[in-house]
């Protein structure tokens, strides 16, 4: 629908051009048409709605009609000069931005280093040279962006982005599966009945990067029971999977009806439990109280506390979590149009009146994906959600702006 729009608007200026110039003393002058006739090309051009194929064309039909006479009569070769530059590098930066999409990593390489070479000192894009930054960065090629930034600080003489360890950023071959926040409610008696609403929690650890288990209608423990939650707790910690409780005080109290300082019971999961409720409280004074209890209990060393930076404390359960807020979306590092990625981007999309997915691991979007996002997305934009997509390279920025996502999104480039 866009590229129709365009090449509607594009047919009807050029039918409004003047068949034959005039002459004036001897020379060619065109008839121009009175302002605002003329669709406005910087316009289409940063909206990302303008074709490659058609950029040089309205570029041409545009400038007819928008620049001095003096200009079209021979005058001012320099601002000539400036335009076609600015031009070029424009059309540079989205072809680089379709390339990348594709992997052509050598291609867009050389692109990008012809655009910053070739335009004026003073009119350099810093779009095409924060693409080439994070090229070289996103290929793990610290020496190359090394040899950029002594020229970048030598042309613009100021300092460089800095290179970001390996550590700190996920390569190009790296994937990482989307994952997301799920609730689950536990009911009924903590015995061995409960393994098929335990085998429900692991599944959902497989999927999602936090739970939150709602302990409040679990109406008492035993032994078993609390040794088959406490495995279900090992699992979902071995597969990095973050865990929050509502009630566990009172949860808590049940477990600790169940056992005795000095009574050595058959088996020590409920101890375990106890103290595994507390660690995930973060509750170090009871944690280090209870363990002492225990150890005089079943004559062992005391576990250690350790600090879980993604679990809520009782009075937070119902609250928004500062570092995993509900609304946030981790994407992977690469999003692909072959895969099922995009279908839960956009199924978290749908589930949030403001959806903010965070860009710090995504490297690339393919163009299919690309497509993908701009068509689920925009009738959630018509439904006044907001969507944000935070810490973004160049890279996928200036792709988003080539498909108009930047008109439904709100796009929010990497903080340095």
């Amino acid at each position: 629908m866009k590229i129709d729009a365009i090449e509607f608007e594009m047919s009807s200026e050029l039918t409004r051009l003047p068949a034959a110039p005039q002459s004036v003393n001897g020379h060619l002058k065109p008839t121009r048409q009175p302002p605002g006739n003329a669709p406005s090309t910087a316009v289409l051009q940063a909206s990302g709605t303008l074709p490659l194929a058609t950029n040089s064309h309205l570029t041409e039909a545009a400038s007819l009609q928008e620049i001095p006479d003096d200009f079209l009569l021979g005058g001012n070769n320099g601002m000539q000069k400036l335009a076609l530059a600015t031009s070029e590098a424009a059309q540079a930066i989205e072809e680089a931005a379709i390339l990348f999409a594709n992997e052509q990593n050598s291609l867009v390489e050389s692109m990008l280093t012809e655009a910053i070479d070739t335009t004026a000192p003073q009119e350099s894009t810093p779009t095409a040279w924060g693409m080439l930054f994070d090229l070289y960065q996103v290929t793990d090629r610290q020496i190359a962006f090394e040899n950029l930034s002594i020229k970048y600080a030598s042309r613009f003489e100021t300092s460089p982005p800095p290179w970001i360890a390996r550590t700190g950023i996920r390569t190009v071959t790296s994937t990482v599966p989307a994952r997301t926040r799920a609730s689950v409610a536990l009911s009924g008696k903590l015995d061995g009945t409960f393994q098929k609403q335990l085998d429900r929690i692991q599944k959902l650890g497989e999927s999602n990067s936090l739970l939150q288990l709602d302990l409040t209608q679990v109406a008492a423990v035993n032994f078993e029971g609390c040794a088959l939650l406490l495995a279900t707790l090992e699992k979902l910690r071995e597969m990095t999977c973050g865990v929050s409780l509502v009630n566990a005080t009172e949860f808590a109290q049940k477990i600790r009806s169940t056992v005795e300082v000095g009574r050595r019971d058959d088996s020590e999961a409920p101890w375990l439990l106890l103290l595994e409720i507390l660690q995930l409280q973060g509750r170090q004074q009871d944690f280090e109280d209870t363990s002492i209890d225990y150890c005089v209990t079943f004559e062992v060393s005391p576990p250690a506390f350790i600090p879980s930076g993604t679990n809520l404390a009782d009075h937070e359960a119902t609250a928004i979590s500062a570092s995993v807020p509900v609304n946030v979306f981790r994407m992977p590092a690469l999003i692909l149009g072959k895969t099922d990625v995009v279908g839960t981007i956009l199924q978290f999309a749908r589930q949030h009146n403001h959806a903010i997915f965070d860009c710090s691991d995504l490297v690339r979007v393919d163009f299919s994906a690309a497509g993908q996002l701009l068509t689920g997305l925009t009738p959630l934009a018509r439904d006044d959600r907001i969507i944000e997509m935070r810490n973004l390279n160049q890279l996928v920025i200036a792709l988003f702006n080539v498909m108009g996502l930047q008109a439904i999104v709100r796009i929010l480039p990497r903080k340095e």
